[in-house]
């Protein structure tokens, strides 16, 4: 049998206008928890491309919590649920979180491995969609749960995602266009790495109006000139493919990016 509710809080009667209530939206992912013995689960502000500023479909904090700032980290347990955010966004987070929740006034790791480590029982399992988390930050979290008999376990299917449902927007369809030639620019913002702590650098003789087939031939150059000699180049960032095609769209609103992912080896695309 599934563990018993606890009642809403008595403070929901008091809530600013600027406040969601978040009662059901947390039941409902905590029944999922236990359908998959899940004792903590987080929840980024990001989507799969790490991006800071994104579509609604992907606002999964934004629903879970009703904080709607660009960056933070909510860990939902079966009793307890909190949000990490930077200052920037303490004074909005107070007015839109309900009393389900806990402000932490921190973003680091070890901050958020600290707590879980407090909350959550000996031997229990935390989860997270390892899509929207980096290599690095996944290593962060292993390390900040060392030492405890907390497992930390990645899970393909977005527990948040199966509770949002029909409420959920749908992906953005926007039209994907060629960037006019005059506002063709030179300056490379790939950020793609090629090894840890390895960027790529411009190329060494850009030219006004490059092409994606100049841009192309100038990085093949630089993956043959690397000390690591890569043979390919995966690019997540969607302002990466934006800038590397000359396209853009307007799938993230006020952002001209598009959807996308981008392989590119010494031979195909």
């Amino acid at each position: 049998p599934s563990a018993p509710r606890t009642s809403a809080p008595l403070c929901h009667q008091y809530l600013p206008p600027t406040a969601t209530n978040t009662s059901a939206r947390l039941a409902a992912l905590r029944d999922a928890m236990r359908a998959h013995n899940i004792h903590a689960y987080i929840v980024p502000s990001t989507d799969a491309h790490m991006s800071e500023y994104i579509a609604e479909r992907d606002a999964r904090l934004g629903w879970l919590t009703g904080f709607t700032g660009s960056a933070g980290t909510g860990v939902v347990t079966q009793d307890r649920a909190a949000l990490w955010t930077d200052s920037r966004y303490w004074t909005q987070a107070e007015r839109q979180l309900d009393c389900n929740w806990e402000l932490q006034r921190t973003t680091w790791i070890v901050s958020i491995g600290t707590w879980i480590v407090e909350v959550v029982p000996a031997g229990g399992n935390v989860s997270l969609d390892p899509f929207l988390f980096s290599i690095d930050t996944w290593q962060s979290y292993q390390q900040a749960l060392q030492g405890s008999s907390i497992t930390l376990l990645p899970m393909e299917d977005n527990l948040v995602d199966q509770v949002w449902v029909d409420q959920r927007p749908p992906a953005p369809t926007s039209e994907i266009y060629s960037l006019p030639e005059e506002f063709i620019g030179t300056a490379l913002t790939c950020s793609a790495r090629l090894g840890k702590g390895r960027v790529l650098s411009p190329p060494s003789h850009p030219t006004p109006g490059s092409s994606w087939q100049e841009k192309v031939t100038g990085i093949r150059q630089q993956m043959e000139e690397h000390t690591q000699s890569p043979t390919a180049l995966l690019l997540s960032g969607l302002e990466e493919t934006a800038w590397l095609f000359n396209l853009r769209g307007d799938d993230i609103p006020y952002n001209p990016v598009f959807y996308s992912y981008t392989l590119l080896t010494t031979t195909n695309i």
